[in-house]
């Protein structure tokens, strides 16, 4: 019975370990979020479709929100610590980041 019991304690942590992990990360996904929600104009409508790790600690979030002609918008956003870059047109700061740390990352 002893041996049973000392072969599950390994397994048991491991699993754990990883529910905690899990954690940390929906909680860091969420704190990107709010971040990115801050940064916005307008959040009516807003919805996230996505949100993933990239690289460096950045968090790459697909999201959409309202406009103006009663449709919705997707967009894109990196948030890494407490920089938020959008995807708006000409903003290469975004577009490179987009690329090496959310589109590299898959």
């Amino acid at each position: 019975m002893n041996n049973r019991l000392l072969l599950a304690l390994p397994l048991t942590l491991a699993l754990s370990a990883g529910a905690f992990a899990n954690d940390s990360d929906a909680n860091t996904s969420s704190g990107a979020v709010e971040k990115l929600k801050s940064s916005l104009p307008n959040i009516n409508g807003f919805q996230v479709l996505d949100s993933r790790d990239g690289g460096d600690g950045a968090t790459c979030i697909t999201y959409q929100v309202s406009n103006d002609k009663n449709g919705m918008s997707k967009a894109h956003a990196v948030v890494q610590g407490d920089e938020v870059l959008r995807g708006t047109t000409g903003n290469t700061r975004f577009a490179k980041a987009w690329n090496s740390k959310c589109v590299a990352s898959r």
